[in-house]
């Protein structure tokens, strides 16, 4: 008769709790029903009342590496995006907190932030527009001077908005519980688009140079701690954690004063300091992907971009693996440099390994494999492999009709991008209804559509004038001239763009 033998198996409890980011005017509450998925397993835990929960790990011992594969709560999403999939290190002992945030709340801060850091940039263009026109005025610089730094002042506002949607999408994720007085204080100024007052509150913490060279005396003085009192390991971790808040609160002040210069496109000093940040911690993907992104978005110092995106990736590879929403993301950042190059092949391999990520983390039909999908779209677009772009346009389409319903802004954006395609095939008939439709969509929305909705305008009006029907593409681009000015103001190249076209068709229209 054989012996069986029971071989035992380590687990540990890690204790957790979730709550709501605490925001101006809205204290944070614990959360209950928020069910949390570890990988590799097939048990979820459901949060208590009290916002409480208790994940079995198995196979596990303290400080040894887990990560989370979901965080599902109606209505909500992790404000830290980055947690899901991040290597964490277990412990019975502390607890893992998971803050999250509702999804109309964060739209609704993500749209006043944006609003006031837009008016913040319009007003620093107009002072710029006035100084280039008096030195033209005085003959202090020549009329082709003149109109060469015009170009660069517009094209630099230009790029300037795919930025604030990232910086107001940060502050409006911002955990309010988190900061000291002073730091509330700074917050809100950002937040109110007040950049001179956050700039002055910063540097009340005292010099940067000095803050920094601080902590790199703290970091110092702790690897000679490891070393020589390593009997003291309790008072030494408690040092190091003190050293991480400092150096993430400069981090964080760092990322103000970067926000607050490039409201003013004062670029170099932006540059500064989000380089410093990038550099001030450079194990940190984000940090490194948010200075790839100004140097991609603002400078097009594409190079250099490069030279953070490929740091990212990896950081990717040794802390969250090829397969989670870190690498999909670098991914994506280092095809849209090789595409801006128009390196197109390389850019779609990058995009392609980008779709294959997020397919296996978030599945096949989640949104972003559709934002995955749209991306390729517009690269083939660029190509000018139309069928492809097509057929990517319309996966798109298709998973957010089925995750969005039909009258979201999403599925307008597929429509509209579908629209783009036939007006690239010359199918100007198709292309209209299908902009139409987007339009019908956007006219619903109270949140996040004007720009779109001036877009869609824009677009009617070119499909419009392609067709000869000059009466209704003014109608169309006059919606748009209103829109931009309401959005952006008269200065703005948008605003510009839209009153040149509506001139041509007027003139068509004679």
């Amino acid at each position: 008769m054989g012996l069986f033998v029971a071989l035992s198996c380590s687990a540990i409890t890690q204790p957790g709790y979730v709550k709501t980011v605490a925001r101006p005017n809205l204290p944070s509450q614990r959360m209950d029903g928020v069910v949390i998925r570890v990988r590799g397993s097939h048990n979820a835990v459901e949060s208590r009342e009290t916002g409480d929960f208790a994940l079995l790990l198995a196979n596990l011992q303290n400080g040894e590496p887990y990560a989370l594969s979901s965080i599902v709560k109606s209505g909500y999403e992790p404000a830290e995006q980055e947690l899901i999939g991040k290597t964490l290190p277990c412990s019975d002992q502390v607890p893992l907190e998971i803050l999250l945030v509702n999804k109309l709340a964060l739209m609704q801060e993500k749209e006043a932030i944006a609003a006031k850091a837009r008016t913040n940039v319009e007003r620093y263009y107009s002072e710029q527009l006035a100084m280039l026109e008096a030195q033209l005025a005085v003959k202090q610089i020549a009329e082709n001077d003149f109109h060469l730094r015009l170009q660069q002042l517009e094209a630099q506002y230009e790029r300037f908005e795919p930025l604030v949607e990232a910086i107001s999408d940060r502050f409006a994720r911002t955990d309010y519980d988190r900061m000291d007085s002073l730091t509330l204080m700074i917050q809100s100024a950002i937040e109110d688009g007040d950049a001179a007052e956050a700039e002055r509150l910063i540097r009340l913490k005292g010099d940067l140079d000095e803050r920094e060279a601080a902590i790199a005396r703290q970091e110092q003085a702790n690897r000679e701690a490891q070393r020589v009192l390593a009997e003291a390991s309790s008072q030494l971790e408690q040092r190091i954690r003190e050293t991480q808040r400092d150096k993430r609160e400069l981090a964080d002040d760092y990322y103000r004063l970067y926000s607050s210069f490039l409201t003013r496109f004062m670029n170099d000093s932006a540059a500064v300091y989000i380089q410093r940040r990038a550099q001030l911690d450079t194990t940190n993907v984000d940090y490194q992907l948010q200075a790839g992104q100004f140097m991609a978005y603002i400078l097009c110092d594409y190079t250099a971009a490069r030279r953070y995106y490929d740091r990212a990736y990896r950081i990717c590879l040794s802390d969250y693996g090829e397969q989670s929403g870190q690498m999909a993301t670098t991914c994506h950042e280092i095809g849209y440099v090789l595409k801006q190059q128009r390196f197109l092949d390389e850019a779609l391999s990058w995009y392609e390994r980008s779709l294959s990520f997020r397919e296996h983390v978030r599945g096949k039909e989640s949104g972003a494999t559709a934002e995955a999908l749209n991306n390729l779209g517009e690269l083939y677009r660029a190509k000018k492999d139309l069928k492809q772009a097509m057929k990517m346009h319309r996966r798109a389409l298709h998973i957010r009709q089925k995750l969005m319903g039909a009258e979201s802004m999403e599925v307008a954006e597929s429509k509209s991008n579908i629209g783009g395609v036939y007006y690239d095939e010359g199918q100007f008939t198709k292309a209209e209804q299908l902009y139409r439709e987007a339009y019908a969509i956007y006219v619903t929305q109270t949140l996040g559509s004007q720009r779109r909705l001036a877009d869609v305008n824009n677009n009617l009006g070119a499909v419009c004038f392609m067709q000869s029907k000059y009466a209704d593409a003014v109608d169309y681009f006059e919606n748009a001239l209103s829109l931009y000015r309401q959005l952006f103001g008269s200065a703005h190249p948008a605003t510009r763009n839209a009153e040149a076209n509506l001139d041509i068709c007027k003139q068509k229209q004679k």
